[in-house]
């Protein structure tokens, strides 16, 4: 993992054009946008297409980028705006999208038992599927605070609302997965 003054190196050089920099910036942090990505996309071709689109956005404004908030801030805002305009567009044609969910392989750990630790996977798929079907703000708050344990300061940097959207999209976030849990315990 590079340090501040590593990657502030990397884009100094990036602004002057050095593609080789630029190369080690994508490398350091295309395992973190793709992640990401795909929590809001749920579709792993669809995020390879918006990472790619999202790295020639951050090219493209690295000049833009001013160093008053952490340079990981910066991407998930351009990652979480690009991934946000194309979920809009997915929810207004939904046959332009089909959701093939299958969860990333996650470093979820649990220091329980076995069957717990399985329990817990099961439950945290669950969870990452159900984020799939939230409308496109409720899945960007939810991923962003609860899946990606930002604070609500970055998550407001990033999304650009208020503390109280955050609140709100948190909760009905919250209460429609909760509620998908439930019906599938009531099932069983």
């Amino acid at each position: 993992m590079m340090n501040q003054e590593q990657i502030e190196e990397l884009i100094d050089r990036s602004r002057q054009n050095d593609t080789i920099a630029f190369a080690q910036l994508v490398s350091e942090f295309q395992t973190m946008v793709f992640r990401l990505a795909f929590r809001l996309l749920c579709n792993e071709d669809e995020t390879r297409d918006m990472v790619q689109e999202i790295f020639v956005k951050i090219w493209l404004s690295l000049d833009k980028y001013d160093g008053r908030c952490r340079f990981t801030t910066w991407m998930y805002k351009i990652t979480c705006n690009t991934c946000y305009d194309r979920l809009r567009v997915l929810q207004r044609s939904p046959s332009a999208f089909s959701s093939d969910f299958a969860p990333a392989n996650e470093n979820w750990k649990s220091e329980e038992n076995i069957e717990e630790a399985l329990a817990n996977k099961e439950l945290q798929d669950l969870i990452l599927r159900f984020t799939g079907d939230l409308p496109p703000k409720q899945k960007l708050v939810f991923t962003l605070r609860d899946i990606e344990e930002l604070d609500v300061a970055e998550v407001i940097s990033i999304t650009g609302m208020t503390a109280e959207q955050i609140k709100h999209n948190l909760y009905q976030a919250r209460k429609q997965i909760r509620a998908k849990i439930h019906q599938i315990e009531t099932d069983l």
